[in-house]
């Protein structure tokens, strides 16, 4: 297949690092983060290196696949080829791509809920804050869809504008709020004790996982080669600079404001530092955060698996490998994929938050679990299958093999302590069912995979 009937070749670096490290940070480092401090409390500054670590291991560890074969469907074809069973392939890209969905509902509302407190700021009070922050979301949504139907270069390209201001401003915030750091507002540094710490930890995950979403650039990348690259650099960037602004925003807020700030904490920290003005400029930074997660998350990575779905024979709708002879893209994903974000944002809206939102973004945590865990092993695979073939390519994972060990770790640390905190926070019996459903999605999903197969690729 040539190029011209394909996606379009137009990705350098720059710009696919921005696409992973927007990709990582959306509603969780601002939003869900909070949660996360209320529960561990500073201890969530170890929660968090945790999940960032466990998150790099795993990054760094499908380089190798990327460069290997690169393809706008990610882990699809290596789980396929390197577990032989086609199956686990269909599974490894499409619950991935579920996760992004799920996230189309959460961070638009994110996105909808920021552009109204903006607004408080300014000092336009808009009142049905419910109806406006749906309205905000549903016209983002819209927006951001039409930007990835339009070309890869305009999105990837506002991409890469929002990700280098979100990421000024997160270094600006780290580095001019240290000097304000308290001491004692590290006391009490485990408040709900190794419980707390452990239900921070895949709120951790949730908040920095994504920089994986780059895997599913192969066909747009300019070189192969600069996704295994973006995999370490991204990966480095957020451990770095979002555990330090993490460390920074708890040491200057004592633990009792953010159990009432909890779903601001920045903006919250900012604001008791420098006055409204910083803790607008944070909000809009919670913006930033939540739109690139938005515009080459969602709106970018589920079009991509349903484009190589099509692609390569498997029996989904053949619209979804329709190409746009003008803009390059898969048009028909995008739109489908923004239609399922409008139902959720809709469905959201009327939905309890804190409960609906957390379990949600577990569910997510999950979905994108089950994609890890299927590459991680594809990734073991390919070492034993080819290995005459692994020093000739111009990427090798460092470390080998405790990097993909230490990957594996935490995913096995997250599943654990996620399930954990469900039954120390809502109860055993919530945790259970939350864990039958989403085992039984899985299985499901495996066994639809025999009827998406055509007989050939069986």
């Amino acid at each position: 297949m040539g190029e011209s009937s394909g996606l379009k070749k137009a990705l350098p670096i720059w710009w696919l690092y921005t696409l992973a490290v927007g990709a990582v940070v959306g509603d969780g480092i601002f939003t869900f983060t909070g949660y996360a401090v209320a529960s561990a409390g500073p201890s969530v500054i170890i929660a968090y290196i945790i999940a960032g670590l466990s998150q790099l291991f795993l990054m760094i560890s499908f380089g190798e696949l990327a460069v290997w074969r690169p393809s706008a469907g990610g882990p699809e074809p290596w789980v396929s080829e390197l577990l032989n069973n086609k199956k686990l392939g269909f599974l490894s890209s499409i619950s991935f791509s579920i996760g992004w969905i799920i996230a189309g509902g959460t961070v638009s509302l994110a996105i909808g809920t920021y552009v109204y407190n903006l607004l408080s700021y300014g000092g336009v009070h808009l009142e049905n804050q419910a109806l406006w922050v749906t309205i905000f979301a549903i016209i983002f949504a819209s927006l951001f869809a039409i930007l990835n139907i339009i070309g890869v270069v305009v999105a990837a390209g506002t991409q890469f504008i929002l990700t280098v201001i979100l990421i000024a401003i997160m270094v600006v915030y780290a580095i001019s709020a240290t000097p304000y750091i308290k001491p004692e507002n590290y006391t009490p540094f485990m408040p709900n004790g190794l419980p707390g710490l452990l239900g921070a930890i895949p709120i951790g995950v949730y908040a920095y996982m994504g920089a994986s979403t780059v895997l599913f650039a192969g066909e747009e990348a300019k070189d192969p080669v600069d996704i295994a690259k973006v995999l370490l650099w991204s990966s480095i960037t957020f451990v770095v600079v979002y555990t330090w602004a993490l460390a920074a925003c708890v040491g200057t807020l004592p633990y009792s404001e953010v159990v009432v700030f909890y779903e601001a904490i920045y903006a919250a920290s900012a604001e008791k530092i420098w006055g409204p003005v910083a803790g607008a400029i944070m909000t809009f930074g919670a913006w930033l955060a939540a739109a690139t997660c938005l515009l080459m998350g969602t709106m970018y990575q589920p079009a991509r698996d349903l484009y190589n779905l099509a692609r390569q024979g498997y029996k989904v709708p053949s619209f979804f490998g329709y190409v746009h002879p003008r803009f390059r893209t898969p048009v028909w994903g995008i739109v489908f994929v923004w239609i399922i974000s409008i139902i959720l944002i809709l469905l959201g809206t009327f939905v309890g938050q804190t409960m609906g939102y957390q379990l949600l973004g577990y569910e997510l945590v999950w979905a994108w679990i089950v994609s890890w865990f299927l590459t991680l092993l594809a990734a073991y695979r390919f070492r034993r299958k080819y290995k005459d073939l692994i020093s000739k390519l111009p990427w090798k994972v460092p470390g080998w093999p405790v990097t993909p060990a230490l990957g594996m770790f935490g995913i096995l640390l997250t599943v654990f302590a996620m399930f954990y905190d469900l039954a120390n926070s809502y109860g055993l019996e919530v945790s259970a069912v939350t864990g039958v459903i989403s085992i039984a999605w899985v299985l499901i999903l495996y066994w639809l995979a025999g009827y998406i197969l055509t007989k050939e690729r069986r």
